[in-house]
């Protein structure tokens, strides 16, 4: 098979499409190889970019970033058998390292040992799924059921399978009721969440609490994102303002990367209550917090721990619960591909614009009278989202489509 086909590279901190002619590669034995369908841009795939998160791998090496991807297979190793050449999967980015000095105890991949270090991150320690045609071990990969593909297409009839780029969020996002599960020894009460962040994650987050039955309030430092998630979640939820508006929650769902959010978690969460910290602290933010503070918010959310304390708040003392994570159970993906399914509807309206492939300049809008979007230069749209564009009072996630001469 010979055909062009993109990627989306990191070389030096740079962030550049990169056009490769020639063979296709090939899989190896156990391996299978995916034509991306589409690629969602994530938060952090932009913190990297931009300097507001760490990111291990080695600065000179060239890497294809991204790492929320769903592909059909196209080609298949002399060991699989249990795939068939047209189905779709959905790609899991995390790895085990393979080194001495790294032992890790588990079976399958989860938080604890994400957190630890014990795995490598695709779209940032190696290659990643923002490009045409993509290499992948069928330990990373999850189907795509006929009727999953049946059930999305019908409430997203435009993306039909590119909704799937949702799942590893989705999966994320899943994750955290399952540390709250456990550390609650599976008593996590209905009640009253305030999430905090209107971005993908939190409409994702707010979903999930939906469906387990909480009354929702939902907050956001730009109040356009406020009522395009109200508008997403189809005003199943309620806009909460911390300027003028006094009430306890049970839950208090950290989706946004700044010491202000967990601020406003700390303020109107009950006493006893959960702070979760979803979102990892922005540099500026991280450094202060973790100098001025009684201990270290990162860690909670980097590595899965749990802390309970008794904080002096400006008016009382609260007890508090912190938990957070970061990465996701990889036994829950099969559960993560059904709520994708099950929710395609509200999920199509939160892919408020795609980007027609990696050269394209251009960002198009989903939202009703809505604007396309044109870099300056005639350069890469999603190069310059991943170099921060300001585009968040107008788009909650993006989708980059594969090439379209590849279809």
């Amino acid at each position: 098979m010979t055909k062009q086909k993109f990627e989306v590279q990191r070389h030096l901190e740079l962030v550049y499409v990169a056009r490769q002619n020639g063979d296709i590669p090939q899989p190896g034995p156990d391996e299978v190889l995916l034509q991306m369908v589409a690629c969602g841009i994530c938060g952090a795939d932009i913190r990297v970019m931009t300097g507001n998160k760490v990111a291990s791998g080695e600065a000179g090496c060239y890497t294809t970033l991204g790492h929320e991807g769903v592909g059909r297979v196209v080609a298949m190793g002399k060991n699989v058998s249990t795939w068939q050449l047209g189905d779709y999967a959905v790609i899991l980015p995390h790895v085990h390292r393979c080194v001495q000095d790294i032992t890790c105890l588990a079976s399958h991949i989860n938080p604890v040992c994400i957190g630890n270090g014990h795995t490598l991150h695709m779209g940032w320690d190696i290659d990643g799924c923002f490009t045409d045609f993509m290499v992948v071990s069928t330990a990373n990969l999850v189907r795509v059921t006929q009727r999953q593909r049946r059930l999305a297409a019908k409430q997203a009839p435009v993306l039909r399978e590119a909704i799937f780029a949702l799942v590893e969020p989705m999966l994320c996002t899943l994750s955290a009721y399952e540390i709250m599960k456990t550390h609650l020894h599976d008593n996590l009460p209905v009640g009253r969440a305030l999430v905090i962040g209107c971005g993908p994650i939190g409409i994702l987050h707010s979903l999930t609490l939906l469906e387990r039955g909480f009354e929702v309030w939902i907050t956001d430092v730009v109040q356009k994102r406020v009522e395009l998630a109200q508008w997403c979640l189809d005003q199943r939820v309620r806009s909460f303002d911390p300027l003028k508006q006094n009430m306890a929650f049970d839950l208090a769902m950290v989706t946004a990367s700044s010491a202000a959010a967990i601020q406003t978690g700390e303020m109107f969460v009950r006493k006893g209550g959960i702070v979760y910290l979803f979102a990892g602290l922005n540099t500026a933010d991280r450094s202060a917090m973790d100098k001025d503070d009684m201990f270290l918010y990162e860690p909670v959310h980097r590595k899965a721990q749990s802390i309970h304390t008794t904080l002096r708040l400006v008016r009382e003392e609260r007890s508090i619960l912190y938990l957070g994570h970061s990465g996701y159970y990889e036994k829950l993906a099969p559960q993560a591909i059904a709520a994708v399914a099950a929710n395609a509807a509200a999920l199509d309206r939160a892919i408020t614009g795609v980007i027609p492939g990696f050269t394209s300049a251009h960002i198009v809008s989903r939202l009703p009278g809505g604007v396309d979007w044109k870099t300056p230069d005639d350069s890469p749209a999603v190069v310059s989202v991943l170099k921060g564009a300001n585009l968040l009072a107008r788009h909650c996630k993006l989708l980059v489509l594969a090439s379209a001469e590849n279809h």
